[in-house]
């Protein structure tokens, strides 16, 4: 783990909290009947965390998470506007409509305590859906993860891909998956699955190339964290690291062993690491 550490988290004023039988503010009781303390402000209520896919993904990458993070956190797969199985749902082809179109979607549910993890293009929309909630003076995430993803107004490796044949984007795929992942396999059998995915994977590539900032904003007032592979080939470490300048309440970097998708590759190292930046804000 390299980078500063994150900036003291203020606690953010939740509702008021029931009473106890000890008569004490704060303490809420536990299915066994003992109560547990939170101090005055804290809201009690779990951290929810809204993750985000990479390109030609789907909240399905994110299987299993649920239970390795509960019962501190809650976490919430999103399914991006326009992904909807009926078919119908509009397709979005630029970043900034499909980011306000999703603040719409999620709204509601960002009042309360939250964090975003993004992998990959989903480090892009998480970090694209917290500058619009910062520039409309809406609530941010208690933290701001983002994985597998260079500074955005770096130039990065998606932007090599904007109009690749089928070919060249399964060789693509291929190589930064590694060969050893389900997914590689199926891209690589060019069967009709995979051709769909490759079909997501082309338009979702589109989407972070066009999204290419040029120079990096001002600040956003909460913590980043970022996650990125020692062998990812297409973030070098030295580029992730450049996110330090997206915060002024502290970046803090996990360098993880493994390649564009360490959380399949290193489970054990990515959650410690993932636990380790909850935890000031899931554990009141």
């Amino acid at each position: 783990m390299t980078g500063a550490g994150p900036a003291p988290v203020q606690p953010v004023p939740g509702p008021r909290l029931p009473t106890s039988p000890s008569g004490r503010q704060g303490d809420v009781l536990t299915r066994g009947g003992r109560a547990r303390t939170h101090p005055p402000g804290c809201d009690p209520r779990p951290l929810r965390l809204f993750t985000f896919h990479h390109a030609g993904g789907s909240p399905s990458a994110f299987s299993g998470w649920r239970k390795r993070l509960a019962p501190e956190t809650e976490v919430v797969p999103v399914s991006l506007p326009g992904r909807g199985r009926d078919g119908r749902s509009p397709r979005y082809h630029d970043m900034t409509s499909l980011v306000e179109a999703l603040a719409e979607d999620l709204g509601p549910d960002l009042e309360g305590p939250h964090a975003f993890y993004g992998h990959s293009m989903g480090a892009l929309v998480a970090y694209r859906l917290t500058r619009l909630r910062a520039g409309s003076g809406q609530r941010l995430p208690a933290r701001l993860m983002v994985g597998a993803f260079a500074a955005p107004h770096l130039f990065h490796g998606f932007h090599h891909t904007r109009q690749p044949d089928d070919d060249e984007l399964r060789d693509w795929l291929v190589a930064v998956s590694g060969r050893s992942t389900a997914l590689a396999a199926l891209i690589d059998d060019g069967d009709d699955l995979g051709d769909s995915i490759l079909t997501r994977l082309r338009e979702d590539l589109r989407l972070c190339a066009g999204a290419w900032e040029g120079d990096a904003p001002s600040p956003l007032a909460c913590p980043v964290d970022v996650f990125t592979g020692i062998d990812d080939p297409l973030v070098p470490v030295a580029d992730a690291a450049r996110w330090s300048s997206y915060s002024s309440a502290g970046t803090t970097v996990y360098e993880i062993p493994g390649g564009h998708f360490f959380p399949r590759e290193s489970k054990a190292d990515f959650f410690r690491a993932l636990r380790s930046a909850l935890r000031p804000v899931c554990n009141c």
